[in-house]
């Protein structure tokens, strides 16, 4: 996680942000692997936001297996197009992953309470629409262009404003 959101008691993060985090289709960047991933992520961020004593192992453990596959995939996405922004993205996504293997290697061996397990849910909840905005819309564009020769075009269904939206970017 960027410095600013390792930690849920920290200036400017959003305790609600795991009540709040929802899949839509407001969260499509146009690349359709990416776009999977995003929504296995909130899943997996949603479940370790509600789980209790008896699954806050296995949701943290998934938690990490996931972000391993999704970070790993992005990885081999970046080098393979030759990604001119890799460093600054591989660095965000090693923070991340190093603040959630901290906590499931802690709560493994009963160091860290649900507490802290839930403000971790918290701390990613509020880190990933701002990843994915910036880095994540980024990247996708790139492979995009790469791939297809221009930007991805996203097709949205009514997000609740009664207008249809198109984006290349969100």
């Amino acid at each position: 996680m960027s410095h600013h959101h390792a930690h849920a008691h920290q200036v400017g993060l959003d305790e609600k942000a795991a009540e709040k985090l929802e899949w839509s289709d407001a969260m499509l960047l146009g690349h359709g692997p990416i776009d999977d991933a995003h929504e296995e992520f909130v899943c997996v961020v949603k479940a370790l936001s509600k789980c209790d004593a008896v699954t806050a192992l296995g949701c943290l453990q998934a938690v990490e297996d996931h972000l391993l596959a999704h970070f790993g995939t992005e990885r081999e996405w970046m080098e393979r197009t030759e990604y001119p922004n890799m460093d600054c993205h591989l660095d965000e996504h090693q923070k991340v992953l190093d603040s959630v293997q901290q906590v499931n290697a802690l709560a493994k061996i009963g160091q860290v309470g649900l507490r802290d397990v839930r403000r971790l849910a918290v701390a990613l909840a509020d880190w990933f629409p701002k990843h994915a905005t910036y880095l994540d819309s980024a990247l996708s564009a790139w492979i995009s262009k790469r791939r297809y020769g221009g930007a991805p075009v996203i097709l949205r269904r009514d997000l609740g404003n009664g207008v249809q939206q198109e984006s290349a970017f969100t």
